[in-house]
């Protein structure tokens, strides 16, 4: 029979480190907001050891389950996954649905002391699916079902978008003496710097900040670091003249490349930097034998340009439900939806399609 253990602090870390590398590799719903360098580097940068709570299933000696949470104080004391914030998909370390109920277990009894508050759980995964539990839209996800063959694939686009891929990417690359630049281990901090500068270009062309900055980009140089030299992270660039014009942070985990972020000069538009590289990553996901590319949380005009067959809605779950402090996480949830979608709809124009957000209640 699978037991429960609770481990606080770091100790997973330390005494769960191959066993949780093990299972981020072979557990087919993962993510590499899942894996131990995710989210020990995200611990590192945004919550002590000693806020740390790691649910563990084991069936004998092996782990068999994982879910890392961590004390959040801000806006109300509540457990949290760990990798709030910065992760898109926070469902637990499970390898199939038989554990469940286990994990479930676990989430109650931790409960009885404290709010359970679980961020960006996917609709379609089976840790979500069986929870009986009231659950509030947090983020919309799109997602693309990769053919065999790129040329299969872009063959799927609409007619001007085939033309763009198809133009952009031969000669008219050359004669406009740009190329395309792929991340290795030995170019991180290179990648890095201009990646950040050109998503701050990006953000500040809509008179906005961008999502990168103070303990934010350090968390994600750290990851880089971390992450390329063991396939967790691809970037490419395009270079134009010994100018960066585009940048796109993409992640990969099993079959499935993740695209994170991106970041371009508004003043290479004309080279149409995020066709060629967005084109490009998903050439190189199919090459790699990927068959999902995930364009993750945000329902964005550009993303559907790529055709994405089928969405996911990101849900929030507060256990236990009712309550004071469960009514005031879904007015506060309704509320920054709200918050979110101007936001995205400042950055990325008024083509946004509006979402179905929560209305605040008192």
């Amino acid at each position: 029979m699978p037991k429960v253990e609770i481990l606080s602090g770091g100790k997973a870390f330390d005494t769960l480190a191959a066993s949780w590398d093990h299972l981020s590799r072979t557990c087919e719903t993962a993510t590499p907001f899942q894996t131990r360098i995710w989210i020990e580097t995200w611990a590192r940068n945004f919550a002590s050891p000693s806020r740390l709570t790691t649910i563990v299933v084991r069936e004998g000696a092996d782990v068999v389950g994982l879910f890392p949470l961590f004390s959040s104080v801000s806006p109300w004391r509540a457990l949290r996954p760990a990798g709030t914030g910065p992760s898109d998909y926070l469902s637990p370390l499970l390898p199939d649905a038989s554990l469940v109920g286990e994990m479930q277990d676990a989430l109650v009894e931790l409960g009885r002391k404290r709010l359970i508050d679980l961020h960006q759980q996917p609709s379609d995964h089976f840790f979500t699916a069986a929870l009986p539990y009231e659950t509030i839209d947090q983020a919309r996800c799109l997602v693309l079902d990769l053919p065999p063959t790129y040329e299969e694939y872009v063959a799927s686009l609409s007619k001007s978008l085939r033309y763009d891929v198809r133009r952009l990417g031969g000669k008219a690359l050359t004669e406009k003496g740009a190329v395309v630049e792929w991340i290795s281990p030995e170019t991180v901090d290179e990648f890095a710097d201009q990646f950040f500068q050109l998503h701050r270009l990006r953000w500040k062309s809509r008179g906005l900040p961008g999502a990168f900055f103070g303990r934010g980009e350090r968390f994600q140089r750290e990851w880089m670091h971390a992450a390329v030299p063991v396939g967790l992270v691809m970037m490419n660039r395009l270079v134009a003249e010994g100018k960066p014009a585009g940048c796109v942070y993409a992640m990969r985990a099993g079959q499935t490349c993740y695209f994170y972020q991106a970041g371009m000069d508004p003043d290479a538009s004309s080279l149409s930097p995020g066709t060629i590289l967005v084109a490009k990553m998903i050439e190189w996901a199919i090459q790699e034998g990927c068959t999902t590319f995930d364009f993750m949380r945000g329902d964005e005009p550009y993303k559907r340009r790529w055709k994405p067959n089928r969405e996911r809605t990101n849900f929030r779950i507060l256990l236990p439900p009712g309550g004071v402090l469960g009514n005031a996480g879904k007015w506060w949830n309704a509320s920054a939806w709200q918050v979110e979608l101007k936001v995205r709809q400042r950055f990325e124009g008024k083509s946004l399609r509006p979402s179905k957000a929560p209305k605040p209640t008192p």
